[in-house]
């Protein structure tokens, strides 16, 4: 039987000493003593079925708290801590956040899921937040010591996630270039373009790292997203760009360790390209009803930095085999790089076209005498 003894608090505290059962002396304290009374019958009871579970102090912590635990131990970590903040501040004003984590069920993670489709949020972006979830839980289960502590996000993604098939063309990329109002952001639009390299990666990288007589770029393990170091060839038009950038009147070691861009920071790269995307769409808006023209709906219209990405791995899956690539843009897993590579349906028709030309003259050849 459990031991309810009445503190000189006025609370009461209720010890349970099961040990035959394999289970540790558990002590909770109640402010009521139907409550103290209640909670040591579902706990014996739970102990003599062998229901019951070691939660390790997750029936005290809220998941607010261990969301703000996870965010100073573990978010610092990431590389995408910034981004994770976000998302961890959005699920710490949810109602479900005042829950214990012993009481947050999957039913309560499925209804708030349900909530955000309502309120119309992108698959990718709950993924992402149900991603967080199950991290902090694990992270609670195992770095914790709350082992009995089950998962409730534990194999939980939406699927429909879209793919997101978006080509740059040439005449988007100068448009944007010439209306940007950043010194910087026309030759980060360019190489990123030609190299494929993330908005991350070229913000951080310095001169040290760039051999422009080998024509390559070598990111060190620091500054990639999988942490590993990548060899990035560079193109005769990013070869041209970079020379633009290099710093007169400087020795090669006072220019080494310098930024390429000038130390401008990733999130100011996206917002130099959201203004740019907005100004050169509203000049060729103007353009357009300037001479009569009815403008093409998806020309500047539904651009993101990232894009250029996409668009650079199309390119170069011209060039280089599905491998070579892969090294390249620093994908580990060819259904990865295969989100990222958009071909056109024209040029697979040009191709068929030449090889049947080619065929065609072949046995032309054969049948003269």
């Amino acid at each position: 039987m459990a031991t309810i003894t009445k503190t000189q608090a006025g609370t009461y505290r209720v010890l349970i000493r099961k040990s035959r059962f394999g289970v540790p002396q558990l002590i909770k304290t109640f402010t009521r003593k139907v409550d103290a009374e209640a909670w040591a019958r579902k706990i014996e009871g739970e102990i003599e079925r062998g229901a019951w579970r070691d939660v390790g102090g997750a029936d005290r912590m809220t998941l607010a708290e261990a969301l703000k635990k996870y965010q100073t131990t573990e978010t610092p970590k990431h590389r995408g801590a910034k981004v994770e903040g976000y998302h961890i501040k959005a699920l710490k004003e949810e109602a479900l956040a005042k829950t214990v984590l012993d009481r947050v069920t999957r039913g309560n993670v499925r209804s708030l899921c349900d909530r955000w489709i309502e309120q119309g949020y992108a698959v990718a972006t709950i993924n992402r937040r149900l991603t967080i979830l199950h991290a902090v839980f694990e992270c609670a289960r195992v770095d914790w010591h709350m082992t009995g502590l089950s998962n409730p996000a534990e194999a939980l993604k939406l699927k429909g996630a879209t793919e997101r098939e978006r080509r740059v063309s040439s005449a988007e990329i100068t448009a944007l270039c010439d209306s940007s109002d950043s010194p910087w952001l026309p030759a980060a639009v360019r190489i990123a373009v030609e190299t494929a390299m993330r908005r991350g990666e070229l913000s951080k990288l310095r001169w040290s790292m760039v051999d422009l007589d080998a024509c390559v770029t070598k990111l060190p393990g620091q500054i990639t997203k999988a942490g590993k170091t990548r060899g990035v060839p560079l193109s005769p038009e990013s070869i041209k760009v970079l020379r633009e950038l290099l710093p007169a009147k400087k020795s090669k070691d006072e220019v080494a360790e310098t930024s390429l861009l000038g130390g401008i920071q990733p999130h100011s790269i996206t917002q130099a390209f959201g203004r740019a995307v907005k100004r050169s769409r509203a000049q060729y808006l103007a353009d357009c009803a300037k001479s009569g023209v009815i403008p093409a709906p998806d020309f500047l219209a539904d651009l993101t930095f990232h894009d250029l990405r996409h668009e650079a791995c199309s390119r170069l899956a011209k060039i280089f085999s599905l491998h070579e690539l892969m090294k390249i843009v620093g994908h580990t897993s060819p259904a990865m790089l295969l989100r990222y590579y958009h071909p056109d349906p024209e040029d697979f028709a040009m191709r068929l076209r030449d090889v049947a030309m080619v065929a065609a003259s072949s046995m032309t050849s054969e049948v003269m005498p």
